[in-house]
């Protein structure tokens, strides 16, 4: 039987408001290489400002790394934008934050919202009310993801804050995604079981981490072929998807 690794694809540094300050990008990525997670997606809320940090960090560890956004939707459901390259996530970023609302951020209430550097050092804040949706809808995003050369992935769809199907109560017709993310609350099995439209989607699990101690908690098994594959994000995002969807029979 070919070996199969962990992946994580939702874990947060210190600029989003709810994640511990001690998420910066080195901490990240050793915790990550300790929990043998071969790939980690690292995101934020409304933004990729510390994603260049994050991937010049990377190659200290043996992991790969994407990165890029949660994006909350016009409809209150969140969906990670993911990326290979800092510039593609900046790019996403700068018309992501065309749509937020122009609200400054509230420490006292959300938390802070820290820029780091490769080293994790502080260099600035966010000031900008970043957990905020968007005017855009799920389906705007996601299209407008790969537009930019990312995998869109609706986040925890299970989940009733955020969540896709909690939020929506279906799933839209026009949203395209190959990957589908679960939260660390239900497998694959058991949510194919309580939502039968999701019987044909590749289906995979994230830590959703906000504290070091939570990366890779939960996570999702592929082949570690695959997970070293030479692909870019898309490519390497719908090969994730027929594996998961082979693997689910």
């Amino acid at each position: 039987m070919a070996e199969r690794v962990a992946i994580d694809l939702h874990v947060h540094t210190a600029l989003s408001p709810c994640a511990a300050e001690e998420m910066t990008p080195p901490a990240i990525l050793l915790q990550a290489e300790r929990r043998g997670i071969r790939v980690v997606g690292v995101v934020d809320h409304g933004t990729a400002r510390n994603a260049q940090a994050v991937l010049e960090a990377a190659p200290a560890f043996d992991v790969r790394v994407l990165v890029g956004l949660e994006i909350e939707s016009a409809e209150g459901v969140h969906i990670l934008a993911l990326f290979e390259a800092a510039d593609a996530a900046m790019a996403m970023d700068s018309l992501i934050a065309e749509h937020l609302p122009d609200r400054p951020n509230r420490v006292d209430v959300f938390g802070s919202q820290f820029l780091m550097d490769v080293m994790g050092d502080v260099v600035g804040e966010d000031p900008r009310l970043l957990s905020a949706a968007v005017d855009l809808g799920i389906e705007e995003i996601a299209d407008l993801t790969a537009a930019h050369g990312g995998v869109a992935v609706p986040a925890h769809i299970d989940r009733r804050a955020n969540g896709l199907l909690p939020t929506l109560g279906f799933v839209p017709p026009g949203l395209h995604a190959d990957l589908w993310e679960l939260s660390p609350n239900v497998a694959p099995s058991g949510a194919r079981e309580m939502w039968p439209e999701l019987r044909t989607r590749a289906l995979l699990n994230g830590s959703d981490a906000h504290f070091p101690q939570d990366i890779g908690a939960v996570a999702t098994r592929v082949s570690a072929q695959l997970a070293e594959a030479p692909l870019g994000v898309v490519d390497w995002g719908r090969e994730v998807a027929r594996e998961l969807l082979g693997a689910a029979g």
